[in-house]
């Protein structure tokens, strides 16, 4: 049969399907597309004619000649043998086995393809699949999951503010908690939220499943996972283990993914947003009359009735007494940090390495930073909005000093002015954007190794033409090393004897009693 003679009968039955499945079961297009192989485009299209349209529109497309049904034999075995192939493949094979295939559009081609699936019944298939089981029930009280989410709730003016959560559901029972920020969680804001969720579950679960989430992890190769500084500290202080997930593969911990939606798409939407302490006093609220408290959908059963067995079987709870700063940022190496999506610079030499901490404080409009030692190192003006950058001048290096003054600084510390004049000048031609550095370099070698050294080296650096700072540098170096070899000298001698002895003159013979006695003999 070819695809011109398409059965029309066949055609009216599936417009049938799309009106009953829209009408009166209330699918949406999409499950409606995904399920009869077709087009989101083409469901709307033919939901919105009328029976009598869609007949006629059957009719026309039966009269109208097929550009494309010459290569009707080619696409069936292809598809029947690669069931996942895309139109946009298909359109290739064609031009690559037919050197005379005509200059049509993608659309023509996903067209042909579409037809010839509904046609032979072959439908859109990925080879690829996942292939999945029903797997037992998930032991009391072992494993729980854990997973973030984040939507935009809308204030009272009208604005719109993000708001950031975590959930952790206990497996077996469904019981879960659910914890908001204003800030996207970091490793310490994480922790904070799962010491709230062992409280609220009165118990802490074995093993807890995780996403390869930056919170969490900075680095996985092959199953070699390595935690967060602050993360792998904090789980060390709790007896659970980690498991994560493998990359890309969410459906591993699928039941707090569908929490994550439930939260959203129940306790979220079209809520308005006062604060965010009141914001998780309704969240707490919610979850013990919705959250928990109603019939879960996959288990039917009530969450919290199955969290009073469960929890039986948790392990116990100590709060912790020490728990992470809110207040502490880290310091990027060019002296900033941020806060609050904005950067703030801070006195040069803050940063003194990966690690370096600071605190800060908010007084009234004021961003005040601390060091470690609670002293004030930087005062802000909180700006209004975000990605704005709030700079300091004072923050920055020292300019104040022009070169011109700085090379007259540097003259007065040589003895032979016309030298050092000479010497000067050629760097200023050399180095026109960096004299203030090759200045810089001089006067500390001047501070390091002093005048009489410096001047040696600015003698030899003009006799063999050497005008740079840093061959400056390398002679002055040279010269002190070569001055600083001690001489041989004599040890004083101490006691007064030895002094005595050493004034002593030996006395002399004549020589020439020595000639007679060679004479004689």
């Amino acid at each position: 049969m070819s695809v011109r003679d398409h059965n029309k009968t066949d055609r009216l039955i599936m417009y049938d399907r799309i009106q009953r499945y829209r009408n009166e079961d209330h699918r949406s297009v999409s499950w409606i597309a995904q399920k009869l192989h077709l087009n989101r485009r083409t469901v709307k299209r033919y939901l919105a004619m009328s029976q009598a349209e869609y007949e006629r529109h059957v009719d026309a497309s039966g009269e109208r000649p097929l550009q494309l049904e010459p290569y009707t034999k080619f696409v069936v075995d292809r598809l029947s043998q690669f069931q996942d192939t895309k139109a946009a493949q298909m359109h290739d094979w064609l031009k690559e086995h037919y050197p005379d295939f005509p200059d049509v559009c993608p659309k023509t081609v996903y067209n042909f393809v579409m037809r010839i699936r509904q046609e032979y019944k072959i439908p859109m298939i990925s080879m690829c699949e996942r292939e999945y089981e029903c797997l037992p029930e998930t032991p009391s009280g072992k494993y729980a999951q854990v997973d973030f989410g984040q939507t935009k709730l809308r204030r009272g003016d009208g604005t719109r503010v993000k708001v950031h959560f975590m959930v952790m559901l206990l497996c077996c029972s469904r019981y879960k908690f659910v914890w908001f920020s204003d800030r996207p969680f970091t490793s310490e804001t994480a922790s904070q939220a799962h010491e709230k969720s062992f409280e609220y579950f009165r118990g802490v679960p074995r093993s807890i499943i995780y996403d390869q989430d930056a919170v969490f992890l900075y680095d996985e190769h092959l199953g070699d996972y390595r935690m967060t500084t602050v993360f792998e500290s904090y789980v060390k202080s709790r007896p659970f283990d980690v498991i994560f997930c493998r990359p890309a593969d969410p459906e591993s911990k699928g039941k707090v993914e569908n929490a994550v939606k439930y939260v959203k798409q129940n306790f979220l939407l079209n809520r308005q947003f006062s604060t965010i302490e009141n914001l998780n006093a309704e969240a707490d609220a919610w979850l013990r009359r919705t959250g928990n408290a109603m019939l879960h959908g996959t288990t039917r059963k009530v969450p919290y009735e199955e969290w009073c067995n469960e929890c039986k079987d948790l392990l116990p709870y100590i709060p912790m007494l020490a728990r992470p700063a809110d207040n502490e940022y880290t310091v990027i190496k060019d002296n900033t940090i941020k806060f609050h999506g904005n950067i703030y610079s801070l006195p040069l030499g803050t940063y003194k390495g990966n690690g370096t901490k600071v605190y800060t404080t908010v007084d009234g409009a004021d961003l005040i930073v601390k060091d470690r030692s609670g002293c004030e190192i930087a005062r802000h003006i909180i700006p209004a909005g975000s990605g704005i950058k709030v700079q300091n001048r004072n923050h920055r290096a020292d300019r104040s000093v022009k070169v011109a003054d700085y090379c007259r600084n540097v003259s007065e510390l040589f003895t032979d002015e016309e030298a050092i004049a000479l010497f000067l000048e050629k760097l200023k031609e050399r180095y026109p954007r960096y004299m203030r550095d090759q200045l810089m370099t001089i006067h500390s070698c001047y501070t390091d190794y002093g005048q009489q050294a410096c001047d040696a080296a600015l003698t030899r650096c003009l006799k063999n033409n050497l005008y740079s700072a840093n061959f400056f540098k390398e002679t002055v170096s040279e010269l002190a090393a070569i001055r600083d070899i001690n001489p041989v000298t004599v040890k004083p001698l101490g006691d007064v004897q030895s002094r005595m002895m050493a004034n002593i003159n030996p006395g002399t013979s004549d020589i020439g009693t020595y000639d007679r006695l060679f004479k004689q003999a």
